[in-house]
């Protein structure tokens, strides 16, 4: 029978004015010279950059899904094959393994700076009988190059410290080369006497992408809208089948504005969930606040949503490198370099627009959404300018966005036996049939309740249904400003399984090794 496929744009905007993403005129065809099927479309995203002075770029993360004839939605995978990529841009599918193919990076192949658009872009993917519905989904990505980098900054709480040379920071030189404990030169953490390696963990030596923007709540309802019910029913804090209008956070006033949509039948019929931040119950308007941080959400729902993603979680190492990059590091730094950030109780405007933005920040001191800022969580790269420096937009080193405040980032931890276990597999696109990620070694899975355990291979169950091996990083919009600091460590996971327990504190980011 010929395949037939009917292609439906899901059109995911992270941020607007500064910066945004749009993925357009997505269709399958087959391919002219008969090879097989390749899947074709536009890309276009602003303040794109690549640099030779700093090493990196930014670039989108692409990855699509199709839903089968048992009505579920599955990863549609490229074959690497019949590629057509634009002049001055080129493609990366992703690191070799089970996991490649499931998504690719795009981004410029020479240096430039602005608006990136690439049309015409075609890739060859797996061809499967029958007529599907087809989604495309996009993320910012940056490029963090490979290379040496410092932990700790000899001055925030339970900061790494070079245990040869006192409470100074530690320089992390090779990708397999760490040794922990009290010995001369060696990696000192105040938290752990455990002297297990770090044999395996992403020590964030070598090059890998990082989510340039903590995940928006549009992108976590285009997740939700491709789950069963079941799963939903495990990602939300409220019923699926639930009245319209039913807030899925059940968590307070924190600018979350998911709610469903249409209810979902119980066990057989999936929600469909939509943004309303006005509550006129019409829904994803353009001042709906999908472009705001997603937040309400845990470790496992974090974990669910990168495996489905085709990312993984970062590293504490991974954090710090984004924050600083190769630089020295500055006593009680913040992710922009300095240790001055501005007190200010800023003013929004555009409140849950794509062009939300805030009239009176700093031109001189560091900006963030903390205790001090008066705002619950905003949209990424708000701070993000035409005239904006990377201290008073707060960027990381490499141009990632929000790392210090907004929302906590959710990392694996480096001081205990079930974060220190942690290899780095990507995800698969696949949930289990409760809607939790089920990949080796990541911190939960099998329902690892203690930290003091591996979580081991992923033996069929549940998937990561726990926080052990888990902690946060960076502060959010209720933290001091020490929480905000690159090197302050706090939060470590309870261990305890947490499917149902959602905090207003935490988002989603997520990282992808590199080739």
């Amino acid at each position: 029978m010929k395949q037939k496929l009917v292609v439906a744009l899901c059109f995911f905007v992270c941020t607007a004015n500064a910066n945004n993403v749009s993925l357009s005129n997505v269709s399958v065809a087959n391919n002219l010279a008969g090879t097989g099927k390749v899947v074709q479309f536009d890309l276009n995203w602003d303040n794109s950059w690549r640099t030779t002075s700093t090493g990196n770029y930014d670039g989108v993360w692409v990855f699509f899904k199709f839903k089968d004839l048992d009505g579920k939605w599955y990863p549609l995978r490229f074959n690497g094959n019949n590629i057509t990529i634009p002049a001055g841009f080129t493609h990366d599918l992703g690191n070799s393994g089970a996991v490649a193919g499931i998504g690719v990076f795009i981004y410029r192949n020479a240096n430039g700076f602005g608006t990136s658009t690439v049309t015409g872009i075609k890739l060859g993917i797996q061809s499967y009988p029958g007529t599907f519905e087809v989604r495309g989904f996009a993320l910012e990505m940056v490029y963090i190059p490979q290379g040496p980098f410092w932990l700790g900054d000899g001055a925030s709480n339970n900061a790494y410290q070079n245990s040869n040379v006192g409470n100074t920071p530690y320089q992390v030189t090779g990708s397999n080369n760490i040794t922990p404990g009290t010995g001369a030169g060696n990696l000192y953490d105040p938290e752990t006497t455990i002297s297990t390696s770090y044999a395996g963990y992403p020590n964030g030596y070598n090059a890998y992408w990082m989510m340039k923007y903590e995940l928006s709540q549009g992108g976590y309802r285009d997740f939700l809208n491709t789950l069963t019910y079941t799963q939903q029913a495990t990602r939300v804090a409220v019923a699926p089948n639930s009245v319209a209008g039913t807030n899925i956070y059940a968590v307070g006033n924190y600018r979350q504005h998911l709610e469903i949509a249409t209810p979902g039948v119980s066990t057989t019929t999936p929600a469909v969930f939509g943004c309303d931040a006005d509550g006129d119950n019409n829904y994803n308007e353009s001042s709906d606040g999908e472009w705001v941080t997603v937040t309400g959400v845990n470790w496992t729902d974090l974990a669910a949503y990168l495996d489905w993603s085709g990312l993984r979680p970062m590293t504490e190492f991974e954090f710090e490198k984004a924050c600083r990059g190769p630089l020295t590091p500055v006593p009680n730094e913040y992710a922009w370099g300095t240790d001055d950030i501005a007190n200010i109780a800023y003013t929004l405007t555009g409140a849950g627009t794509a062009s939300e933005a805030i009239s009176n920040p700093s031109a001189v001191f560091g900006n963030s959404i903390n205790i001090n800022s008066g705002i619950n969580y905003a949209r990424g790269g708000i701070f993000a300018t035409a005239i904006s420096t990377r201290v008073s937009s707060g960027a990381g080193c490499y141009g990632v966005m929000e790392l210090s405040g907004n929302a906590e980032e959710q990392v694996v931890a480096s001081s205990n036996v079930a974060g220190r276990s942690y290899t780095g597999k990507n995800g698969d696109g696949l949930l289990t049939a409760l809607g939790n990620a089920n990949e080796n070694n990541w911190p939960g899975v099998n329902g690892t309740t203690t930290n003091a355990v591996a979580p081991g291979i992923y033996n069929g169950g549940d998937g990561v249904t726990s926080d052990g091996g888990s902690r946060d990083r960076g502060g959010d919009h209720s933290s001091s400003t020490d929480n905000l600091r690159v090197s302050h460590r706090f939060g470590i996971g309870a261990g305890t399984t947490i499917i149902t327990i959602k905090s207003p504190s935490k988002g989603i980011r997520g990282v992808r090794d590199a080739n």
